[in-house]
Parts: C-alpha cells; sequence; structure tokens
C-alpha cells in the first residue's frame, strides 16, 4: 500500500513563533474538512526566536506534522526547496507561516484544480478588486509591478508570478529544476512551468494583513534577485527555441 498522501501542505517559517500558535485553531480543522489525506511540512529556516520548539510541539501533538530543520537561515527559495523534496503528497500546497492568504482558501485551489486539470494553480490577489483591499498602497505597488513586468516577457494571461499560495502537481513539481534561495522561487516555479508547457490556471484570493511578527522580505535585494532570475530565464527560453 503506498504510503503517499493526497496532499502536502508546506509552510516556511523563519522567526514565526506567534503565527505557528494559530495552526492548531485555524490551519488544521480547515484540512480535516477537506476530505483529503494530507500532511503537513513545516520547515524550521534557522529561527532563533522560540519557533523551533513550537513546532516541535505541535509535531508531537499531530502525528501529521513533520519538522523540517535548517541549521541557520537559508532563505524562502531554499526552504521551500527542502520541503518539496521531502514532500509525499500528489499535490503540494504553500501557504505563508502568517497565514496572510488564509487557509479557507485550499478548498477553492482543488476545486480549480479538478475543474481544469492544471498542474498549477495559484491564488491571485490581482483578480479582483478585494484581493488587496488591505494591503498599503507601498507594498502593493511594487507587487503589481513586478508581476506585470514578468506578464511581459513570458505568459501575459498569468497575473500571479510571485505569490506563494499556490497548489502543484508533486510529479510536475519535481520533474523542474529551481536554483532560487530567496522570495524570487515563486516567479521561477510559475515560469519554468511554463516554458515546459505546463498548465496554469488561476483563482481570486485574497491577501490579507500580517497579525503578527514582521515580514521577512527586503525589497530592494528581491529586486535584484528578480533581475538575476529574469535574465537567467529569458537566456534558457532563447536557448530553448
Amino acid at each position: 500500500m503506498s504510503l503517499n498522501k493526497e496532499l502536502s501542505i508546506v509552510i516556511p517559517c523563519f522567526n514565526e513563533g506567534a503565527s505557528v500558535a494559530r495552526f492548531e485553531r485555524e490551519l488544521l480543522p480547515v484540512l480535516s474538512a477537506l476530505g483529503r489525506s494530507y500532511e503537513v511540512l513545516l520547515v524550521d529556516d534557522g529561527s532563533i526566536d522560540g519557533s523551533a520548539q513550537s513546532m516541535a510541539e505541535l509535531s508531537r501533538q499531530h502525528p501529521e506534522i513533520k519538522v523540517l530543520t535548517h541549521q541557520h537561515n537559508r532563505g524562502l527559495g531554499c526552504a521551500l526547496r527542502s520541503a518539496f523534496a521531502a514532500a509525499s503528497g500528489d499535490w503540494i500546497a504553500v501557504l505563508d507561516a502568517d497565514l496572510t492568504f488564509h487557509p479557507r482558501q485550499l478548498k477553492a485551489l482543488l476545486e480549480k484544480q479538478t475543474a481544469t486539470g492544471a498542474d498549477l494553480v495559484s491564488g491571485s490577489p490581482f483578480l479582483s478588486a478585494q484581493g488587496m483591499r488591505d494591503v498599503s498602497w507601498i507594498r502593493r505597488l511594487p507587487s503589481l509591478a513586478i508581476n506585470a513586468f514578468y506578464r511581459g516577457l513570458f505568459d501575459p494571461g498569468f497575473s500571479s508570478y510571485t505569490p506563494i499560495f499556490r497548489l502543484y502537481g508533486s510529479n510536475a513539481l519535481k520533474s523542474i529544476h529551481l536554483s532560487s534561495k530567496g522570495f524570487e522561487i515563486n516567479a521561477e516555479i510559475a515560469v519554468r512551468f511554463w516554458l515546459a508547457r505546463r498548465s496554469l490556471a488561476e483563482i481570486p484570493a485574497v491577501l490579507e494583513t500580517r497579525q503578527e511578527g514582521c515580514s521577512k522580505l527586503d525589497r530592494w535585494r528581491e529586486l535584484k534577485s528578480h533581475a538575476r532570475l529574469i535574465l537567467n530565464l529569458l537566456g534558457e527560453s532563447r536557448n530553448a527555441n
């Protein structure tokens, strides 16, 4: 009998002790209600705030939760790549540790995949006026700009290159080579799926504001990472053609 789960939930965590406390009451009930076998992979990416202890305790109480540990902070891209390699699910869904894309929206991702057969389903806050209603313009404008730039270079019909909230077919995801270490990994995955002619779909999703802790995003550093990634992807695209 296969030990694979139907669904792997991946959550990268770096100094997210306050957010981890929400998982038991806001994440696990939603997953149980989906009616699918699942596992939760939490990646402790070198946390120094007590997150490791909180995740370990949660794992002891709930055997469906597994904790992967990086001894030092390696970045979002590395955290996701570690989790993808360890995931046993037929489908892999990714959430932010701060639950700014709330788990209640997972059901819509799964329904969209069933309806379309897509290899990647993304939750896009850009598809409705409500998607970023609580997000400040200081955060919103750079996000709108970088996603518009990706659309101009790659798939113009795909709006959500940078958001993390997605559902991936495990076989499709594990068939592509990923190299990003930071937040740009989400864009790398989307473009590589598109270059590989995998099917992409989206749903409108709401991005809420963070309730605890602070964002780990360094915008200038990530802009430089996106610039390097785009140059590499454009070069690969030209060579493939």
